[in-house]
């Protein structure tokens, strides 16, 4: 518009953006490099072998070229490694097969005594030579008869047994009032050598039933024992 001054045209100083901060002064990086000399770093490789008590690694694993010396290092090492492994595995192999060692010696002498022998039936009675006066007096020491002379039985018994034992006690109801007694009863119903022995022989020698002598194990158990040595 004529006569009409417009102000001049100036930057507004307001609207300008301000330049951001750098981000490291110049003076911060003697501190930030000190800072990273701090941090300690990972060992290389030919750095632990250098270190390492392990005897010849620092001469298969080097910073130089690889040589002829290296190479015979690394041979050695390898193999003595193989052997290690394979003895290792050999011995734990044979650990887990339980192995064991028997050794017999036998040695032919004549003229030996006979060792003392004492042979005993675990069976003190024949069952088949009981009476029924055997079992009246001796069922319950036996175990045949309860307290109240009735057959004390288990479940499993064999019923032929069991017959057997009825008409046993019943043919005893007429000989209650006889006289007993035990030896009379083991030297009856025990077992005799004749019917124990089936073979009897020592250093090539045949013996029979007429070697052995009874023995009395107790006041009713009777056993069998070698008599003096063969000549």
């Amino acid at each position: 518009m004529p006569g009409t001054a417009w102000p001049e045209e100036r930057p507004v100083w307001s609207h300008l953006s301000v330049l951001p901060q750098p981000v490291q002064q110049l003076d911060d990086v003697p501190h930030a490099v000190h800072s990273l000399r701090g941090v300690q770093s990972v060992p290389s490789l030919e750095e632990f072998a250098r270190k390492s008590t392990l005897h010849g690694i620092k001469h298969i694993i080097c910073p130089r070229r690889y040589t002829s010396r290296s190479f015979l290092w690394t041979v050695a090492f390898l193999g003595c490694l193989a052997i290690l492994i394979h003895v290792y595995a050999d011995r734990v192999a044979f650990y887990f097969q339980y192995p064991h060692d028997t050794e017999l010696e036998e040695e032919n002498i004549s003229g030996t005594p006979f060792p003392a022998v004492t042979l005993c039936n675990i069976n003190p009675l024949r069952f088949s030579q009981l009476s029924g006066h055997d079992l009246y007096w001796a069922g319950e020491l036996l175990g045949f008869l309860d307290s109240s002379d009735r057959i004390a039985a288990p479940e499993n018994t064999d019923p032929e047994v069991l017959e057997m034992l009825s008409q046993k006690l019943e043919k005893s109801k007429g000989e209650r009032n006889l006289p007993f007694d035990f030896k009379e009863l083991y030297r009856r119903a025990g077992h005799s050598m004749e019917q124990m022995l089936a073979e009897c022989k020592f250093s090539n020698e045949t013996c029979d039933a007429g070697d052995f002598k009874t023995v009395r194990m107790n006041s009713h158990f009777e056993g069998y024992s070698f008599k003096d040595p063969i000549p």
